[in-house]
C-alpha cells in the first residue's frame, strides 16, 4: 500500500480544531463553577479538593489556549 503523506498545514481543518477548543472549554466550564463553589466550604478537606481541581482546569485551558496559540493560525 503506498504511503499517504501527512496533510499539510494549509489544508488543516482549522475551524474543526477552533471548535473542539471552544467545546473542551464549555465542558470544563461547569466542573469550575462548581469547584469554585466548593472552595467556600466550610470543611478544609473539601476545599482543599475543591483547589486541586480549580489548579488543574485552569492548566488544562491554559494548555488549550497555548494550543490555539501556537499550533493554529493567528486570526485575521
Amino acid at each position: 500500500m503506498p504511503h499517504t503523506p501527512a496533510p499539510s498545514p494549509d489544508v488543516t481543518d482549522v475551524a474543526g480544531i477552533c471548535t473542539h477548543l471552544h467545546d473542551i472549554r464549555g465542558i470544563l466550564s461547569p466542573a469550575l463553577i462548581k469547584a469554585d463553589l466548593l472552595s467556600a466550604h466550610p470543611d478544609a478537606q473539601v476545599r482543599a479538593g475543591a483547589e486541586v481541581i480549580i489548579q488543574a482546569i485552569e492548566a488544562t485551558v491554559g494548555r488549550l489556549d497555548l494550543m490555539r496559540r501556537t499550533c493554529l493560525p493567528a486570526r485575521e
